[in-house]
């Protein structure tokens, strides 16, 4: 029991870099608030029988990155990510279905914001 816990929920899968547009960050959940980000990558990828952007969802942990990912709203931006097989509710969500491979995303560094704002202006 002890070695699947370990396995599933601690013993990280993969870790990695990943670069786009910061679409949303916030805190949400209603026992474990925690925050949550969308970052829309370059290029689509093939869904069932679609076409959809390419999105990361992730979770922050660290309250250091949260001020930064607050004011990078809008802008490119590449972070650092370890994923996990299985999520831990006071981790953050579960993306499962949303993102290209299964589990739970945590960032845990920024590598670099662009200073060029790249949201699009609303009509």
């Amino acid at each position: 029991m002890t070695g699947y816990v370990y396995w599933f929920y601690y013993n990280s899968f993969s870790d990695g870099s990943r670069e786009g547009v910061l679409y949303k960050f916030s805190r949400k959940g209603d026992v474990f608030k925690t925050w949550e980000g969308e970052i829309i990558q370059p290029g689509y990828r093939a869904g069932l029988g679609t076409i959809n952007s390419n999105n990361l969802n992730f979770s922050v942990a660290d309250l250091s990155l949260i001020d930064t990912l607050n004011k990078s709203i809008g802008k490119m931006i590449k972070v650092h990510y370890v994923q996990y097989r299985k999520s831990l509710p006071w981790r953050g969500d579960n993306y499962n279905g949303k993102n290209q491979e299964n589990g739970q995303y945590m960032i845990d560094r920024i590598e670099k914001v662009s200073e060029a704002n790249l949201a699009v202006p609303s009509l």
